[in-house]
């Protein structure tokens, strides 16, 4: 088993479907069969908001959820693995040769998931310049360090809405500078507003999924 592996997931369609992905932190290697196809392998994007995909009729899919910060040497990996292969253990076993993850970037990553404040003391916690942070960060992963903060933080706080909490002592709970700011950064990852979200349980469940938080 991979150790940049995070979770294996597995899921059929029985129609066509829009499915709503939200935002993660994580890249996946994804196996697509449709009745009467041979297997197709594909790696998920890293998605900056909420995303619709769809999804046709009889498609099974199998996904290999790997780390958030993980390195993926995406073509050399695709081009390894042959056109009928199906076998999701085998292809766990061989993610470790195509995949990397740096000490560092895990380190920052657990930091900015934590519940510092900014940037600023993220970066004084680790002991690095702010700047050394922001450009260690983009050549690793492609996205700056507050992404991950703010991500880890929109994801932590969606979670919280289940809770007969009102959305302003929730906003508050959070860090955020009011219940207006909490909806904006709501709108800006999920598309949708914290009471959208709250009664939509079959994508707020997705949340409770492992990712970066």
């Amino acid at each position: 088993m991979s150790s940049n592996l995070l979770a294996v997931w597995k899921s059929t369609s029985k129609s066509d479907t829009d499915v709503l992905i939200m935002p993660d932190g994580c890249r996946d290697l994804i196996m697509k069969i449709v009745e009467g196809n041979r297997p197709e392998w594909f790696v998920s994007s890293l998605y900056d908001q909420a995303k619709s995909v769809s999804i046709q009729a009889g498609s099974i899919m199998t996904g290999f959820r790997l780390k958030p910060g993980v390195y993926i040497r995406e073509k050399a990996l695709l081009n390894s693995i042959p056109g009928n292969l199906d076998d999701a253990h085998e292809i766990s076993n061989r993610l470790d040769d195509f995949t990397h993850h740096k000490s560092f970037v895990e380190e920052a990553l657990d930091c900015l998931a934590s519940e510092v404040k900014s940037v600023t003391h993220a970066a004084s916690e680790l002991g690095v310049s702010q700047r050394t942070l922001q450009r260690l960060l983009l050549q690793e992963t492609s996205r700056p360090p507050v992404y991950w903060m703010m991500l880890a933080r929109v994801r932590r706080t969606a979670r919280s809405i289940l809770e007969p909490i009102p959305l302003i002592e929730i906003a508050d709970m959070f860090g955020y500078s009011d219940q207006a700011h909490m909806s904006r950064e709501f709108k800006r990852w999920f598309n949708m507003s914290p009471s959208d979200l709250r009664n939509k349980p079959d994508i707020l469940e997705q949340l409770f999924n492992t990712g970066h938080d």
